[in-house]
């Protein structure tokens, strides 16, 4: 028998272990959800990925999971892992279905992955969400990008027009721009538009005028 005496004091031992055992069994992913931020900022992929699937396994107590698989997601897609960046977004939809970079993160990929259905279809759904700003110009970029591969420049010309006008100094607007337009028998917009993807730094601009060549090429046989 504990005596009245003691009790108080036996009473305060015991809320102080049930706090010190509530603080051991906390959960511990929302610093390694911040840690893996860090590292994909610095473009350090492999160490983010490893910082973000380790908060998954610990769990979370003040992030989010659509916030851990959002940033899985797009290091995924660094990586060239393009099959689990989907999977990570999906789920990031799952929590929140208004986040519009998922949604063009996932048609990207699938672009990558050579499936051009499913890349129009995660696209058409993004337009749902369109912030109609900056974010916008990827998924324009993207929609035109795609309809080029599919031999609609008239269709991509709508949506790279849009993206250049957002964001003028775009370089690969105006590079897909430039393709779309030479698919079109508009060289002297084609030229133009290749002139300023190579200013403003387009990273394949030898690509694009190969790709313009080709396209010419065809229209004269």
């Amino acid at each position: 028998m504990i005596s009245k005496k003691l009790l108080p004091t036996f009473i305060i031992i015991l809320l102080t272990a049930a706090v010190l055992c509530g603080c051991s069994q906390s959960k511990n992913g929302d610093k390694l959800v911040s840690r893996g931020v860090k590292l994909y900022e610095q473009q350090d992929y492999s160490a983010a990925l490893d910082a973000f699937l380790q908060a998954e396994e610990l769990g979370l107590d003040r992030q989010t999971d659509d916030v851990l698989y959002f940033h899985m997601g797009q290091t995924y897609f660094k990586l060239g892992e393009y099959e689990k960046s989907i999977e990570a977004h999906q789920k990031v939809l799952a929590i929140r279905p208004e986040t519009f970079k998922s949604r063009v993160t996932i048609g990207v990929c699938y672009s990558k992955l050579g499936k051009s259905k499913e890349a129009l279809e995660a696209y058409t759904s993004a337009l749902l969400y369109d912030p109609q700003n900056a974010d916008s110009v990827g998924l324009y970029v993207s929609l035109g990008a795609l309809y080029i591969s599919n031999n609609k420049p008239y269709t991509a010309m709508d949506y790279l027009e849009k993206a250049e006008q957002i964001y003028p100094e775009q370089p690969a607007a105006h590079a897909y721009l430039a393709i779309a337009y030479a698919m079109a028998y508009e060289y002297e917009k084609s030229d133009s538009e290749l002139a300023l993807a190579e200013q403003y730094g387009y990273s394949d601009i030898n690509g694009v005028k190969e790709q313009i060549n080709k396209v010419r090429e065809r229209q004269n046989k």
